[in-house]
């Protein structure tokens, strides 16, 4: 199963418009944030984003004090607090997105493994969508510095009284998680797909989507050299926990039944996956990224730690 990127969706919708951008979500990570108003045409210059905002929710890392200066950092944004939130509602002009994500990364696919959610494209005259918009920004209030002090001393506060509670929708700072899997099977070819050299058309249509779902995790900056982009991806590698257990497994030699049993808790279970074609795949993408540090043993399909693997 390949799990549709909703974000592309997203950024598709709001790359059209041509007058006023809405985001609608009660959950809104910094760099999902960043990544939307990225995709939004230079001439809008009305931006409203409307989100919920608890200190709890900040607590619980489901949300991010820090898109306060995002939205600042934006001259023709604005943000906007409503805290009973709980609708997922993207305009661009006319046309809607409405649904169940929230401006995450997981929600929408920018980050694995990411949530099953849902966003359907309507038009913004279907029946009762203005009055709903309409209403919502009666009931919200502008955040102002003083609001956005306010929350954040709360936060501050209420991270003393109890921890953090774990949620499907928290995310880490890390790029990309730690518990995520590479899943394109043709790892020598994730350089065209970024560079735009490599189309669907020249790949098998899975193996392509798999190859630009990995670019979204991995988020390599544009411009890069393939000498750079391959020193890049195999720094973010370097990050994964499931490598580490492999370096240190292959010391002695790591057999394909062994390294299988290893891999069951970083398999997302969106993808119908066995666990040795899992381990087939990070096989590929490790001999091609680090070709001097592992070789194959013909014959036992053994993989074997050339040397000490240097990351730098």
């Amino acid at each position: 199963m390949n799990p549709k990127i909703l974000g592309t969706d997203l950024e598709n919708l709001i790359s059209t418009a041509q007058h006023h951008v809405v985001f609608v979500a009660p959950f809104i990570k910094k760099d999902a944030l960043r990544r939307a108003l990225a995709a939004i045409p230079e001439g809008v210059q009305k931006i409203d984003c409307v989100t919920r905002w608890r200190p709890e929710d900040i607590v619980d890392g489901v949300c991010d004090l820090e898109i306060y200066d995002v939205i600042e950092g934006t001259s023709r944004a604005r943000l906007w607090r409503q805290t009973d939130l709980h609708a997922k509602y993207f305009r661009s002009d006319k046309r809607c997105l409405v649904g169940s994500a929230n401006l995450t990364g997981k929600a929408l696919g920018w980050r694995l493994p990411s949530n099953l959610e849902l966003l359907v494209e309507l038009e913004s005259g279907f029946p009762g969508l203005r009055e709903w918009e309409n209403n919502l920004f009666e009931e919200s209030t502008v955040v102002t510095p003083e609001l956005r002090d306010d929350i954040a001393k709360k936060v501050e506060e209420l991270k003393v009284e109890r921890p953090p509670r774990r949620s499907v929708d928290v995310e880490t700072d890390a790029d990309p998680d730690n518990k995520w899997m590479p899943m394109c099977p043709s790892p020598e070819k994730l350089f065209g797909v970024y560079s735009g050299t490599i189309d669907a058309g020249k790949m098998v249509q899975s193996a392509y989507d798999l190859a630009c779902r990995d670019l979204v995790t991995l988020g390599p900056p544009s411009g890069f050299t393939e000498a750079s982009f391959k020193s890049f991806v195999g720094k973010r590698l370097k990050n994964l926990d499931v490598i580490g257990k492999v370096n240190a497994a292959s010391e002695l030699g790591l057999t394909d039944t062994q390294a299988a049993l290893m891999l069951f808790d970083y398999i997302d279970p969106l993808f119908e996956i066995d666990a040795g074609d899992v381990w087939k795949i990070l096989k590929r993408w490790m001999m091609y990224f680090y070709p001097e540090d592992f070789r194959v043993e013909v014959g036992q399909e053994v993989l074997v730690k050339s040397r000490q693997i240097n990351f730098k």
